[in-house]
């Protein structure tokens, strides 16, 4: 574990001194190195064993990890990043990225997409940078050793980011009260709250794979103008198994295993039919104090119709 730490913190001085000399194209290639390789060094503190690829080839590196965990070993095959990223938001509860970039980041370290721009390099970097500062504070590493002589340069790049992000919000907060406000004057104040009512009725009509693949929607109330309109996210479908309890007489009693589905909304999106607030990603939802962990929802909570039948035959 400590080897893939020290091999984290080699990627990301590789990536800043790359940032620092325009070298833009090395810092998409090596920053998500670095997640990769401090994901699963969490991952290996947690449990090795959930490195293991769920492959068919994957029975030497089980027998391995499961039994004598090294890094060294003959044959050890481990998870590739989207996978990694995956099971970290599964075990952590929620990352500090959201899909879509965090797919960005695979495809960089995969070399799937060629990033040879300074806009286009930063938002890796960023990304690379939230999340192993996420994943430093479930090590309970130090940030400043990680880091070493960049850890000022990158509380600097972080700050300016949430700067950015607080920006952004605020400009689509402020043209969301104005977009209500010249509403109510051009209106009244009667045939306005008509017209909002109506407008929140149209709810129904967002499609949530407008904002993501796969999403579903849960309603919530808007932080602007408090109409329920739509929290948006990737949805997961998880089983566990609780037990009832059935007397057979006698004193005597049986142990039933009865199956329970648990569905799970991680937030990504937001949208407002009434002012017309739309919020992408965790930081912009965060900012605005939207949920951003994983919510326990109902298939009656979620727009549009959803069946559990339907989601796990896709």
């Amino acid at each position: 574990m400590d080897e893939l730490a020290r091999s984290a913190a080699r990627w990301i001085d590789e990536a800043m001194r790359a940032w620092a000399n325009d070298d833009y194209s090395k810092v998409a290639a090596v920053a998500p190195l670095a997640v990769e390789h401090l994901g699963k060094a969490v991952l290996w503190e947690m449990n090795p064993v959930l490195l293991v690829p769920l492959t068919s080839d994957a029975e030497p590196s089980l027998i391995v990890l499961s039994t004598k965990p090294s890094l060294i070993a003959p044959k050890l095959r481990t998870v590739g990043m989207a996978v990694l990223l995956t099971r970290l938001e599964k075990v952590l509860g929620t990352l500090p990225v959201d899909t879509a970039r965090r797919r960005r980041l695979v495809d960089s370290r995969n070399g799937a997409v060629h990033v040879g721009t300074g806009t286009a390099s930063r938002h890796v970097l960023l990304d690379a940078l939230l999340l192993c500062q996420t994943l430093l504070s479930h090590l309970d590493a130090d940030e400043k050793s990680f880091f070493g002589d960049h850890h000022t340069a990158v509380l600097g790049l972080l700050d300016e980011k949430r700067t950015e992000t607080g920006h952004r919000v605020g400009a689509k907060r402020a043209k969301a009260r104005q977009h209500l406000t010249q509403l109510e004057q051009q209106l009244g104040a009667e045939a306005f709250q008509a017209a909002c009512d109506t407008l929140a009725a149209r709810v129904v009509e967002i499609e949530p794979t407008d904002y993501g693949l796969r999403f579903y929607g849960k309603m919530h109330d808007c932080p602007e103008c408090g109409t329920e309109a739509l929290l948006m996210g990737d949805v997961a479908v998880d089983f566990d198994v609780d037990w009832d309890v059935e007397p057979l007489g006698g004193g005597q009693y049986d142990a039933i295993p009865m199956s329970i589905t648990i569905l799970t909304l991680a937030p990504e999106a937001f949208t407002c039919p009434v002012c017309r607030l739309e919020l992408r990603g965790l930081d912009e939802l965060a900012e605005a104090d939207m949920p951003t962990q994983p919510l326990e929802v109902s298939e009656a909570d979620l727009v549009p119709d959803f069946r559990i039948i339907d989601y796990m035959d896709e």
